[in-house]
Protein backbone atom coordinates (compact mmCIF):
# COMPACT_ATOMS: atom_id res chain seq x y z
CA UNK A 1 0.00 0.00 0.00
CA UNK A 2 1.43 3.33 -0.91
CA UNK A 3 1.01 5.93 1.92
CA UNK A 4 -1.37 8.97 1.08
CA UNK A 5 -1.55 12.58 2.51
CA UNK A 6 -3.84 15.27 2.72
CA UNK A 7 -3.70 18.56 1.32
CA UNK A 8 -2.67 19.86 4.36
CA UNK A 9 0.33 17.44 4.92
CA UNK A 10 -1.27 15.29 7.45
CA UNK A 11 -0.81 11.17 6.57
CA UNK A 12 -4.00 9.63 5.65
CA UNK A 13 -4.79 6.27 5.57
CA UNK A 14 -6.68 3.82 2.44
CA UNK A 15 -10.12 4.17 4.33
CA UNK A 16 -10.11 7.33 5.55
CA UNK A 17 -13.02 9.62 4.30
CA UNK A 18 -11.71 12.86 5.97
CA UNK A 19 -9.01 14.03 7.50
CA UNK A 20 -8.45 13.86 11.03
CA UNK A 21 -6.82 17.60 11.38
CA UNK A 22 -7.70 19.56 8.87
CA UNK A 23 -11.40 18.02 8.66
CA UNK A 24 -11.22 17.58 4.29
CA UNK A 25 -13.21 15.18 2.66
CA UNK A 26 -11.31 12.58 0.64
CA UNK A 27 -11.96 10.03 -1.70
CA UNK A 28 -10.01 7.36 -3.42
CA UNK A 29 -10.02 7.06 -7.29
CA UNK A 30 -9.42 3.38 -8.51
CA UNK A 31 -8.75 3.88 -11.61
CA UNK A 32 -5.48 6.10 -10.52
CA UNK A 33 -5.21 4.55 -7.01
CA UNK A 34 -4.92 7.95 -5.06
CA UNK A 35 -6.28 8.79 -1.85
CA UNK A 36 -6.91 12.59 -1.69
CA UNK A 37 -8.44 15.80 -0.34
CA UNK A 38 -11.86 16.96 -2.17
CA UNK A 39 -13.90 20.10 -2.70
CA UNK A 40 -17.14 20.46 -4.40
CA UNK A 41 -17.10 23.03 -7.01
CA UNK A 42 -20.53 25.12 -8.75
CA UNK A 43 -22.23 22.51 -9.55
CA UNK A 44 -21.37 20.07 -6.41
CA UNK A 45 -19.51 17.99 -8.65
CA UNK A 46 -16.29 16.59 -6.31
CA UNK A 47 -12.61 18.09 -7.49
CA UNK A 48 -9.54 16.52 -6.04
CA UNK A 49 -6.40 18.34 -5.10
CA UNK A 50 -4.21 16.18 -7.08
CA UNK A 51 -6.56 16.31 -10.58
CA UNK A 52 -8.17 19.62 -10.50
CA UNK A 53 -9.49 18.86 -13.87
CA UNK A 54 -11.40 15.79 -13.38
CA UNK A 55 -14.95 15.51 -11.30
CA UNK A 56 -16.46 12.77 -9.42
CA UNK A 57 -19.24 11.57 -7.34
CA UNK A 58 -19.71 9.68 -4.30
CA UNK A 59 -20.01 6.12 -4.06
CA UNK A 60 -23.86 5.94 -2.85
CA UNK A 61 -22.62 4.17 0.12
CA UNK A 62 -20.12 6.81 1.59
CA UNK A 63 -22.53 8.57 4.13
CA UNK A 64 -24.33 5.12 5.42
CA UNK A 65 -22.27 2.43 7.99
CA UNK A 66 -20.32 1.04 5.28
CA UNK A 67 -18.29 4.68 4.51
CA UNK A 68 -17.01 3.95 1.41
CA UNK A 69 -14.46 6.69 0.14
CA UNK A 70 -14.06 5.45 -3.29
CA UNK A 71 -15.11 7.76 -6.02
CA UNK A 72 -17.11 7.62 -9.38
CA UNK A 73 -16.17 9.47 -12.21
CA UNK A 74 -19.08 12.18 -12.55
CA UNK A 75 -19.91 10.98 -16.12
CA UNK A 76 -20.78 7.43 -15.17
CA UNK A 77 -24.42 6.26 -14.73
CA UNK A 78 -23.20 4.55 -11.77
CA UNK A 79 -24.07 5.14 -8.53
CA UNK A 80 -21.65 2.92 -6.66
CA UNK A 81 -17.87 2.74 -6.89
CA UNK A 82 -16.62 -0.37 -8.96
CA UNK A 83 -16.02 -2.32 -5.93
CA UNK A 84 -19.47 -1.91 -4.23
CA UNK A 85 -20.98 -2.35 -7.28
CA UNK A 86 -19.53 -5.79 -7.43
CA UNK A 87 -21.60 -6.91 -4.26
CA UNK A 88 -24.41 -8.82 -5.71
CA UNK A 89 -26.14 -10.09 -2.18
CA UNK A 90 -25.49 -8.80 1.82
CA UNK A 91 -26.06 -10.46 5.00
CA UNK A 92 -30.02 -9.45 6.34
CA UNK A 93 -29.48 -6.06 7.61
CA UNK A 94 -32.37 -6.81 10.25
CA UNK A 95 -29.49 -8.92 12.34
CA UNK A 96 -27.85 -6.44 14.62
CA UNK A 97 -24.16 -7.27 13.92
CA UNK A 98 -24.64 -7.33 9.86
CA UNK A 99 -24.24 -4.18 9.07
CA UNK A 100 -20.80 -4.08 10.80
CA UNK A 101 -20.17 -7.50 8.87
CA UNK A 102 -21.03 -6.12 5.64
CA UNK A 103 -18.67 -2.75 6.51
CA UNK A 104 -15.66 -5.20 7.06
CA UNK A 105 -16.32 -7.28 3.81
CA UNK A 106 -16.56 -4.37 1.58
CA UNK A 107 -13.49 -2.86 3.30
CA UNK A 108 -11.05 -6.03 2.92
CA UNK A 109 -12.40 -6.33 -0.34
CA UNK A 110 -11.79 -2.80 -1.74
CA UNK A 111 -8.40 -3.47 0.10
CA UNK A 112 -7.79 -6.33 -1.94
CA UNK A 113 -9.09 -4.72 -5.59
CA UNK A 114 -6.28 -2.30 -4.87
CA UNK A 115 -3.69 -4.73 -4.95
CA UNK A 116 -5.62 -6.20 -8.00
CA UNK A 117 -5.41 -2.68 -9.86
CA UNK A 118 -1.82 -2.03 -9.20
CA UNK A 119 -1.17 -5.17 -10.77
CA UNK A 120 -3.10 -3.38 -13.61
CA UNK A 121 -5.32 -6.27 -14.07
CA UNK A 122 -8.79 -5.91 -15.54
CA UNK A 123 -11.95 -6.26 -13.77
CA UNK A 124 -14.76 -7.19 -15.86
CA UNK A 125 -18.00 -7.01 -13.21
CA UNK A 126 -21.40 -8.88 -14.10
CA UNK A 127 -22.96 -5.28 -13.13
CA UNK A 128 -21.20 -4.57 -16.23
CA UNK A 129 -23.19 -7.03 -18.72
CA UNK A 130 -19.88 -9.31 -18.88
CA UNK A 131 -20.33 -13.09 -19.28
CA UNK A 132 -19.58 -15.25 -16.36
CA UNK A 133 -18.41 -11.44 -14.97
CA UNK A 134 -17.35 -11.00 -11.03
CA UNK A 135 -19.80 -10.71 -8.25
CA UNK A 136 -19.87 -11.44 -4.75
CA UNK A 137 -22.49 -12.86 -2.85
CA UNK A 138 -21.68 -12.25 1.34
CA UNK A 139 -24.38 -15.00 2.58
CA UNK A 140 -25.32 -16.56 6.31
CA UNK A 141 -25.82 -19.94 7.42
CA UNK A 142 -27.22 -21.14 10.90
CA UNK A 143 -24.15 -20.27 12.61
CA UNK A 144 -24.71 -16.83 12.73
CA UNK A 145 -28.86 -16.57 11.77
CA UNK A 146 -30.48 -20.05 13.20
CA UNK A 147 -33.70 -18.63 11.13
CA UNK A 148 -31.98 -19.59 7.93
CA UNK A 149 -32.19 -22.64 5.70
CA UNK A 150 -28.63 -22.80 4.99
CA UNK A 151 -26.66 -25.09 7.71
CA UNK A 152 -23.77 -24.20 6.07
CA UNK A 153 -21.97 -21.64 3.70
CA UNK A 154 -18.76 -22.43 2.30
CA UNK A 155 -16.64 -19.84 0.40
CA UNK A 156 -15.85 -20.23 -2.87
CA UNK A 157 -15.79 -19.24 -6.59
CA UNK A 158 -17.90 -20.24 -9.42
CA UNK A 159 -18.02 -19.01 -13.27
CA UNK A 160 -17.22 -15.03 -12.04
CA UNK A 161 -19.20 -15.79 -8.66
CA UNK A 162 -17.51 -15.23 -5.70
CA UNK A 163 -19.33 -16.53 -2.01
CA UNK A 164 -17.97 -15.68 0.77
CA UNK A 165 -19.69 -16.42 4.44
CA UNK A 166 -20.43 -13.34 6.24
CA UNK A 167 -19.08 -14.86 9.70
CA UNK A 168 -15.55 -14.35 7.99
CA UNK A 169 -15.70 -10.80 8.91
CA UNK A 170 -16.14 -12.02 12.88
CA UNK A 171 -12.78 -12.22 14.61
CA UNK A 172 -13.94 -15.01 16.72
CA UNK A 173 -15.40 -17.11 13.66
CA UNK A 174 -12.36 -17.07 11.97
CA UNK A 175 -9.85 -18.03 14.94
CA UNK A 176 -12.47 -20.72 15.73
CA UNK A 177 -12.21 -22.04 12.40
CA UNK A 178 -8.45 -21.65 11.92
CA UNK A 179 -7.85 -23.86 15.05
CA UNK A 180 -10.54 -26.29 14.24
CA UNK A 181 -8.89 -26.71 10.49
CA UNK A 182 -5.05 -26.59 11.15
CA UNK A 183 -3.98 -23.77 9.70
CA UNK A 184 -1.36 -21.37 10.73
CA UNK A 185 -2.82 -18.80 8.60
CA UNK A 186 -6.89 -17.25 7.93
CA UNK A 187 -7.52 -13.23 7.14
CA UNK A 188 -10.64 -12.33 5.57
CA UNK A 189 -8.18 -10.46 3.05
CA UNK A 190 -6.56 -13.39 2.42
CA UNK A 191 -10.11 -15.19 1.60
CA UNK A 192 -10.62 -12.52 -1.37
CA UNK A 193 -7.54 -12.90 -2.64
CA UNK A 194 -7.52 -16.84 -2.52
CA UNK A 195 -11.26 -16.49 -4.18
CA UNK A 196 -10.18 -14.15 -6.92
CA UNK A 197 -6.85 -16.22 -7.87
CA UNK A 198 -10.22 -18.75 -8.78
CA UNK A 199 -12.03 -15.81 -11.15
CA UNK A 200 -8.65 -15.09 -12.62
CA UNK A 201 -7.42 -19.07 -13.59
CA UNK A 202 -10.42 -18.59 -15.51
CA UNK A 203 -9.46 -15.31 -17.30
CA UNK A 204 -5.89 -15.81 -17.72
CA UNK A 205 -5.10 -19.36 -17.42
CA UNK A 206 -7.82 -21.67 -18.70
CA UNK A 207 -8.07 -21.85 -22.35
CA UNK A 208 -4.92 -19.99 -22.83
CA UNK A 209 -1.37 -20.03 -24.04
CA UNK A 210 -0.26 -20.39 -20.69
CA UNK A 211 -2.74 -23.64 -19.60
CA UNK A 212 0.20 -26.19 -20.66
CA UNK A 213 2.86 -24.87 -18.50
CA UNK A 214 0.75 -23.75 -15.56
CA UNK A 215 -0.08 -27.63 -15.80
CA UNK A 216 3.65 -28.34 -15.41
CA UNK A 217 4.36 -26.28 -12.61
CA UNK A 218 1.34 -26.97 -10.69
CA UNK A 219 0.85 -30.51 -11.44
CA UNK A 220 -1.89 -30.81 -12.74
CA UNK A 221 -3.33 -33.79 -14.92
CA UNK A 222 -7.43 -32.99 -14.75
CA UNK A 223 -7.45 -34.66 -11.17
CA UNK A 224 -11.34 -34.57 -10.19
CA UNK A 225 -11.71 -31.53 -8.02
CA UNK A 226 -14.72 -32.79 -6.00
CA UNK A 227 -13.41 -36.60 -4.65
CA UNK A 228 -9.66 -34.64 -4.28
CA UNK A 229 -11.47 -32.33 -2.30
CA UNK A 230 -13.88 -35.01 -0.29
CA UNK A 231 -10.04 -36.62 0.29
CA UNK A 232 -8.70 -34.01 1.74
CA UNK A 233 -11.18 -33.33 4.28
CA UNK A 234 -11.41 -37.25 4.83
CA UNK A 235 -7.85 -38.48 5.41
CA UNK A 236 -6.03 -34.71 5.76
CA UNK A 237 -3.12 -33.51 3.72
CA UNK A 238 0.04 -35.71 3.32
CA UNK A 239 3.00 -35.27 6.23
CA UNK A 240 5.66 -34.18 3.67
CA UNK A 241 3.03 -31.47 2.66
CA UNK A 242 5.78 -28.38 3.70
CA UNK A 243 8.05 -29.74 1.14
CA UNK A 244 5.87 -28.77 -2.31
CA UNK A 245 3.13 -26.31 -0.44
CA UNK A 246 2.55 -23.09 1.30
CA UNK A 247 -0.77 -24.07 2.92
CA UNK A 248 -1.85 -27.38 3.77
CA UNK A 249 -5.23 -26.95 1.76
CA UNK A 250 -3.11 -26.14 -1.15
CA UNK A 251 -2.21 -29.81 -1.47
CA UNK A 252 -5.96 -31.04 -1.82
CA UNK A 253 -6.01 -30.06 -5.29
CA UNK A 254 -3.80 -27.83 -7.84
CA UNK A 255 -7.08 -25.13 -8.24
CA UNK A 256 -6.40 -24.97 -4.43
CA UNK A 257 -2.39 -24.76 -4.72
CA UNK A 258 -2.92 -21.78 -7.68
CA UNK A 259 -5.25 -20.17 -5.33
CA UNK A 260 -2.96 -20.19 -2.14
CA UNK A 261 0.05 -19.19 -4.11
CA UNK A 262 -1.79 -16.27 -6.23
CA UNK A 263 -2.86 -14.73 -2.88
CA UNK A 264 0.78 -15.18 -1.35
CA UNK A 265 1.88 -13.24 -4.53
CA UNK A 266 -0.80 -10.72 -3.50
CA UNK A 267 0.03 -10.56 -0.20
CA UNK A 268 4.03 -10.43 -0.92
CA UNK A 269 3.40 -7.38 -3.26
CA UNK A 270 1.01 -5.08 -1.01
CA UNK A 271 3.62 -5.96 2.11
CA UNK A 272 6.63 -4.92 -0.02
CA UNK A 273 4.89 -2.39 -1.47
CA UNK A 274 4.11 -1.17 2.12
CA UNK A 275 7.63 -1.55 3.30
CA UNK A 276 9.09 0.62 0.93
CA UNK A 277 7.13 3.43 1.25
CA UNK A 278 7.87 3.37 4.86
CA UNK A 279 11.74 3.16 4.05
CA UNK A 280 12.02 -0.83 5.50
CA UNK A 281 13.35 -1.76 2.27
CA UNK A 282 15.22 0.24 -0.10
CA UNK A 283 13.42 -0.25 -3.39
CA UNK A 284 10.43 -2.41 -4.72
CA UNK A 285 9.13 -2.89 -8.58
CA UNK A 286 6.05 -5.06 -9.50
CA UNK A 287 8.00 -5.83 -12.51
CA UNK A 288 11.54 -6.33 -10.94
CA UNK A 289 13.63 -9.40 -11.19
CA UNK A 290 12.08 -12.06 -9.25
CA UNK A 291 15.28 -13.15 -7.28
CA UNK A 292 15.91 -9.75 -6.25
CA UNK A 293 11.73 -9.44 -5.22
CA UNK A 294 12.36 -13.03 -3.36
CA UNK A 295 16.05 -12.64 -1.62
CA UNK A 296 14.29 -8.66 -0.24
CA UNK A 297 10.84 -10.42 0.75
CA UNK A 298 12.47 -13.46 2.57
CA UNK A 299 15.14 -10.82 4.60
CA UNK A 300 11.73 -8.39 5.24
CA UNK A 301 9.70 -11.01 6.87
CA UNK A 302 12.25 -12.08 8.83
CA UNK A 303 12.73 -8.69 10.44
CA UNK A 304 8.49 -8.66 10.31
CA UNK A 305 8.00 -12.11 12.37
CA UNK A 306 11.14 -10.87 14.79
CA UNK A 307 8.55 -7.62 15.74
CA UNK A 308 6.11 -9.99 16.10
CA UNK A 309 7.86 -11.89 18.33
CA UNK A 310 8.81 -9.16 20.63
CA UNK A 311 5.32 -7.67 21.25
CA UNK A 312 4.29 -11.08 22.10
CA UNK A 313 2.28 -12.30 18.68
CA UNK A 314 2.48 -15.35 16.72
CA UNK A 315 5.01 -15.11 13.72
CA UNK A 316 3.57 -12.48 10.83
CA UNK A 317 4.47 -14.84 8.19
CA UNK A 318 4.74 -18.51 9.01
CA UNK A 319 5.34 -19.98 5.75
CA UNK A 320 8.23 -22.14 4.32
CA UNK A 321 8.97 -21.42 0.61
CA UNK A 322 10.03 -24.24 -0.86
CA UNK A 323 11.92 -24.89 -4.20
CA UNK A 324 8.44 -26.34 -5.52
CA UNK A 325 6.71 -23.05 -3.86
CA UNK A 326 9.27 -20.98 -5.53
CA UNK A 327 9.01 -22.20 -8.95
CA UNK A 328 5.29 -21.60 -8.90
CA UNK A 329 5.35 -18.23 -7.68
CA UNK A 330 7.95 -17.64 -10.19
CA UNK A 331 5.48 -18.98 -12.60
CA UNK A 332 2.86 -16.09 -11.29
CA UNK A 333 5.33 -13.35 -11.28
CA UNK A 334 6.33 -13.82 -15.36
CA UNK A 335 2.50 -14.37 -16.11
CA UNK A 336 1.79 -10.98 -14.63
CA UNK A 337 5.00 -9.32 -15.88
CA UNK A 338 4.10 -10.63 -19.88
CA UNK A 339 0.34 -9.46 -19.08
CA UNK A 340 1.62 -5.55 -17.75
CA UNK A 341 3.60 -5.06 -20.96
CA UNK A 342 0.99 -4.28 -23.66
CA UNK A 343 -0.93 -1.80 -21.42
CA UNK A 344 -0.37 1.08 -19.52
CA UNK A 345 -3.47 1.19 -17.13
CA UNK A 346 -6.21 -1.07 -15.90
CA UNK A 347 -9.35 -2.01 -18.22
CA UNK A 348 -12.35 0.16 -16.77
CA UNK A 349 -15.15 -0.60 -19.38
Amino acid sequence: MKRFFCQCGQEIFFDNTHCGVCGSQLGFIPELQQLTSLQEDDKAWLMTDLFPLQRYRSCEHRDDEIACNWLIPAESSNTQCISCALTRTIPILSQPENWRRWRTLEAAKRRMLYGILRLNLPIKGAYQGYPNGLVFDFLEDQRTNPMLALEHVLSGHSQGVITLNAAEADGSFREATREAMNESYRTLLGHFRHEIGHYYWDMLIKDTDHYAMFCEVFEYQQQDYQSSLESYYENGPAADWPASYLSAYASAHPLEDWAETWSHYLMMNETMETAMTYDLIEHFDYASDFDVMMNDWLSLVVKMNALNRSVGNTDAYPFVVSAPVRRKLLFIHQLLKSLRKPRESAAFP
